[in-house]
């Protein structure tokens, strides 16, 4: 079976209701979401299929943060090279097992067996198997893995003269090398030619922002990321300019479409990675920077020439996890600024259905006893999804902007003045929308809204043998283990999104 792609020619075409897939951050827990993607990939092509709708994308937006942003480029770039969604499960898992290595601990014969022979006289020692996951980490951690990330000179503590305080730092160019070898950049995709949407997350050190990189274009013709503040640049001559020259304080141009080092910036972990440097055009005079980190010669980061007004520097970048690592709440924002500042439609901007994979498990039945123990349940309770708040936000709104509509319809009718009721919409928010940074009207209020009508989260179940630096985890063993339990446990939660709620009557 195979799903092509779907070629928009007119607005009649455009589906009222669009599926996106969010892609977590995890490490080698990703290779998880690579088994778990492959069973939704086959669960939605048949289901579509069987509707006579087999012509439609398996998903309209494909979002990532971290590891989740390299499994989000390589299908996406997939997609778009071969104009179908047949065959990319596949594709995502044999850039996994493309990444697995051993580990010394896997050539050594019945290591578990034995181990395991200690643990039945004392039950406070961990299963062979979580033994072996340990040290093939340790292993990992101390050497790296040859295909994802080498360490390199420690850097020595200058500050306290601290021995203990030494920062063992990584180089991910092995990681960024994999990655050019499963994913064709840079990325543009386009909803004209039916291909899917690509959003990744970075942030900005310095703003400690959320940074969104987006292969869509934007209302310019352009492929850009804009944050910061927002107002008029130093471009603007004239007041009569200004309406058309109001920008982000800072912008990232991509022309071409989304670039590995932005996929890189995304992977960028504090700490265990040095920053990632990406190129920003600046469009406030009042902006500090480090000149210590200007970057004048490597010419494969400069973006295209800013305005006139604006100056080009190097600015830092950290791994999108430590601010949305479950990127629902930037997907739908992004969603909403394409369909009004692009598309420009006035009203019904296509629903939103989600598939989160959530790599961190939420409950966990027994409390930790020990160091490790301890550090791993600390680390799903951080990156575990967070987004059932923000999912209830936008249903709330959605229900608000529907009463108001039905309101004023009810106005109308009633014989309530049409300019009173405009004058009403006219009015100011107290609050400013995300897009601009700005106060709009009520009557933008009621249009930038969007109804996340439903949201199946895929849980990730923790086994017995769970390890604090499970994300670490690039053994042979353990990324078939993630890819076979990611395949089987969906299929089984899938079973009932399918037959329960995925697709509601339209």
């Amino acid at each position: 079976m195979e799903i092509h792609l779907m070629t928009v020619s007119n607005e009649k075409m455009v589906s009222e209701v669009h599926r996106a897939i969010v892609f977590q951050g995890g490490g080698s827990l990703g290779a998880y979401e690579a088994g778990a993607y492959k069973d939704i990939n086959e669960e939605l092509s048949q289901y579509l299929k069987k509707g006579g709708r087999g012509n439609e994308p398996i998903f309209h937006i494909v979002s990532g943060t971290s590891i989740g942003a390299i499994n989000a480029a390589i299908l996406v770039s997939y997609v778009k090279e071969n104009k179908t969604w047949e065959g990319s499960g596949d594709r995502l898992i044999e850039f996994w097992e493309y990444l697995s290595t051993q580990s010394w601990v896997d050539h050594i014969p019945h290591f578990t067996n034995y181990w395991d022979s200690m643990r039945r006289l004392d039950k406070q020692v961990a299963s062979g198997e979580s033994a072996r996951r340990y040290f093939s980490t340790k292993e990992f951690i101390f050497n790296g893995v040859p295909k994802v990330f080498a360490p390199k000179r420690p850097v020595v503590d200058n500050r306290f003269f601290d021995p203990l305080n030494t920062w063992y730092i990584y180089d991910n160019k092995p990681l960024k090398e994999s990655l050019e070898r499963f994913a064709k950049f840079p990325i543009s995709t386009s909803f004209e030619n039916g291909e899917p949407r690509l959003l990744l997350v970075a942030v900005d050190i310095q703003e400690a922002t959320p940074v969104v990189f987006d292969s869509y274009e934007k209302e310019d013709g352009t492929r850009k990321t804009g944050y910061g503040r927002y107002g008029i640049t130093n471009s603007v001559v004239s007041d009569n300019d200004a309406q058309n020259d109001e920008e982000f304080e800072h912008v990232i141009r991509y022309e071409d479409g989304i670039k590995s080092d932005f996929v890189l910036a995304s992977c960028s972990v504090p700490v265990n990675f040095d920053y990632a440097r990406l190129n920003v055009e600046n469009n406030t005079s009042s902006l500090v920077t480090q000149s210590s980190y200007r970057d004048t010669t490597n010419t494969d980061k400069r973006p295209d020439s800013p305005p006139n007004g604006s100056s080009t520097s190097l600015r830092f970048f950290w791994d999108g996890g430590l601010l949305a690592n479950t990127p629902l709440r930037q997907t739908v924002l992004a969603h909403i600024h394409y369909w009004l500042r692009v598309r420009k439609v006035q009203e019904d901007i296509p629903r939103l259905r989600f598939g989160i994979i959530n790599l961190h498990p939420i409950k966990q039945e027994y409390i930790p006893s020990d160091y490790d123990g301890v550090i791993d349940r600390k680390n799903d309770i951080i990156y575990h999804d967070r987004t059932e708040f923000d999912e209830n936000v936008a249903v709330l709104m959605s229900d608000l902007a529907t009463l108001a509509k039905s309101l004023m319809t009810l106005a109308k009718e009633s014989g309530v003045d049409r300019e009173a009721i405009q004058k009403l919409l006219n009015k100011k928010t107290r609050g400013v929308f995300f897009s601009t940074g700005k106060q709009g009207k009520y009557d933008d209020l009621l249009r930038s809204i969007v109804d996340v009508d439903f949201v199946a989260r895929l849980e990730r179940r923790n086994d017995n043998h769970t390890i604090s630096n499970k994300t670490f985890d690039f053994s042979e063993t353990t990324i078939r283990q993630l890819i076979q339990d990611g395949y089987e446990e969906t299929k089984k939660q899938m079973k009932g999104i399918l037959m329960g709620t995925i697709e509601k009557p339209r």
